[in-house]
């Protein structure tokens, strides 16, 4: 389920629950949800003299059956009414957990993937693939071989190029996600396109310039590695010194506490 299709669900369910806990309101309250206008719009009927409201003869009793039936059952049905509202706080609850618990699934698997992806570039610009890039084959060959290593190291992190871009654009998409210099990507795409798609022959030079294309980028994407362990590092400094901070104080609470307990003979 997309996190769009899981917000809507989640809404949806919210608004159902909201609806049923104004109806079992109105219910249980006796009054009803929709009543008729208290204005009239006939004219006013004539005084008759008679009483407005019921008086009783000398000696009857009250009619109190209905009366005694419907205070029996008040006490059930705010009963039901109470235990509605805890189930539909508890359903609310378990929904709220649900989807932080999904929220925090999803950035686990997004961290997971951009790891992954950046494992795989850089095994793409490793000195390993640029040694045989220079060394073996023709310069043509060579220089194709530093592209191609890029595009598929995005297809092994499992991205893959919408409908409207090609491979290659989506390689250097992905590299200038990842804060790569946008001169060595297009110095690495010109010189493949050319030699993959030009027909003149293609020199030890042009190689070359491939090859420290593609180790420029290998640079850039160490670099962002380093970024982000200073980063988780320094981040995990701060949470430890914040734990240090927070356990002092803790320590001088106590002391402070057993300090003003103690008798002012015994301080001496």
């Amino acid at each position: 389920m997309r996190r769009g299709t899981r917000s809507t669900v989640a809404v949806a369910l919210l608004a159902v629950l909201a609806v049923l806990v104004v109806l079992v309101w109105g219910s249980s309250s006796g009054a009803p949800l929709v009543t008729e206008p208290q204005g009239t719009w006939g004219p006013p009927r004539a005084e008759t003299g008679e009483p407005l409201l019921p008086t009783l003869e000398p000696g009857a009793e009250p009619e109190t059956g209905p009366e005694r039936a419907t205070a029996s059952t008040e006490w059930l049905v705010d009963l039901l009414t109470a235990l509605f509202l805890m189930a539909v706080l508890t359903a609310v609850l378990l929904l709220l957990r649900w989807l932080s618990r999904q929220r925090l699934e999803e950035r686990d698997r997004r961290v997971t993937a951009e790891e992954d992806e950046l494992v795989a570039l850089l095994e793409a610009t490793s000195d390993e693939v640029r040694w045989q890039a220079l060394a073996e084959g023709d310069p043509r060959n060579g220089v194709v071989a530093c592209w191609v290593a890029l595009e598929e190291a995005v297809q092994r992190a499992g991205l893959r190029a919408s409908a409207s871009e090609t491979a290659a654009e989506l390689t250097s998409r992905v590299l200038s996600r990842w804060e790569v210099d946008p001169r060595a990507i297009a110095d690495l795409s010109d010189a493949y396109r050319e030699a993959r798609f030009s027909r003149h022959p293609v020199t030890e030079e042009q190689r070359e310039a491939a090859v420290d294309a593609l180790d420029r980028i290998h640079a850039d994407l160490r670099r962002r590695v380093q970024a982000e362990e200073e980063a988780r590092a320094a981040e995990e400094r701060a949470r430890e010194a914040e734990r240090v901070a927070r356990e002092d104080a803790d320590v001088q609470t106590g002391q402070d506490a057993r300090a003003q307990r103690t008798p002012r003979g015994r301080r001496r």
